[in-house]
């Protein structure tokens, strides 16, 4: 069902994605026209930023910047709210009217979560309800996994878990989290029929606590960093990627952690780089 997207099947360019909650508190209109301006191919809007949907979709139309997905950060199911298949219907509405491609609901830890088997029944319970809205309204539904010490879903097993219970629901891949637990190079030979598309974000790895890392699933301490300062393994899963992956988009989870270069500066000199890459 992902048939709306408008990249092409083949093709060794990567098409770089805006991730626009990575812009910070930017304005809306700042953060197309960083994209725009530093060669982005789409934009993934993460929340819709204090806007209607309608509002992003024009802004977006103007600028000739398709929307590649919607990701929602609504999280009454994480919160256990009575009402979260209905917070999901209002997620998906968004994303018809953004004319999103794809839809991406983070099976974030739960409160109150008893055991990680446990939370992954409740998630694939709650895909097995939304996903047949989103296949019915001509979306693609994803998961991807997460990367905190309590997440559920992060190795590809946990993941094919929940696939294989839930027909139509698909994978953002997101290797950085990944590697929280795993190798991701393996798990994306192992969810790739399901990959419609990626986050690439970078860590850096300690075995130990230091200031400003925190503990993941693999009981390693891990903190954010720039893409290509880190340990992930990015340019060696592009450089594995099939070419039906390598024409899917790619979100820049990324920026300046420290603080010292603006997201321009960082995005104008990424981009031209990842593009680069073979």
């Amino acid at each position: 069902i992902f048939d709306k997207t408008q990249y092409p099947q083949k093709s060794s360019i990567m098409k770089i994605c805006m991730m626009s909650c990575m812009m910070g508190g930017y304005p809306v209109e700042k953060i197309v026209s960083t994209a725009v301006a530093c060669g982005m191919s789409a934009i993934d809007w993460v929340d819709l930023h204090g806007h209607t949907a309608k509002e992003l979709r024009r802004l977006c139309d103007d600028a000739g910047l398709p929307i590649a997905a919607h990701t929602s950060c609504k999280k009454d199911f994480v919160h256990r709210q009575s009402n979260a298949l209905d917070e999901f219907r209002a997620s998906l509405e968004d994303a018809v009217t953004l004319d999103a491609p794809v839809l991406m609901i983070p099976p974030f830890p739960r409160d109150g979560q008893t055991s990680l088997a446990e939370e992954r029944k409740e998630y694939a319970e709650f895909y097995a309800e939304a996903c047949p809205l989103a296949i019915a309204a001509g979306v693609t539904l994803t998961l991807e996994s997460t990367g905190y010490g309590n997440s559920a879903i992060v190795g590809a097993e946990e993941c094919l878990e929940i696939l294989n219970q839930v027909p139509g629901l698909r994978v953002t891949f997101d290797p950085g989290n990944v590697a929280t637990l795993e190798d991701p190079l393996i798990a994306y030979d192992r969810l790739k029929k399901y990959i419609v598309h990626h986050h690439f974000k970078d860590w850096q790895f300690s075995p130990t606590p230091h200031p400003g890392f925190v503990r993941v699933r693999s009981g390693k301490f891990v903190k954010n960093t720039l893409i290509g300062t880190g340990e992930v393994p990015l340019r060696a899963l592009w450089e594995k990627m099939d070419e039906q992956h390598r024409a899917l988009p790619v979100n820049l989870e990324t920026r300046d952690f420290d603080g010292n270069k603006t997201p321009e500066e960082v995005y104008q000199k990424l981009v031209h780089e990842m593009k680069s890459w073979e």
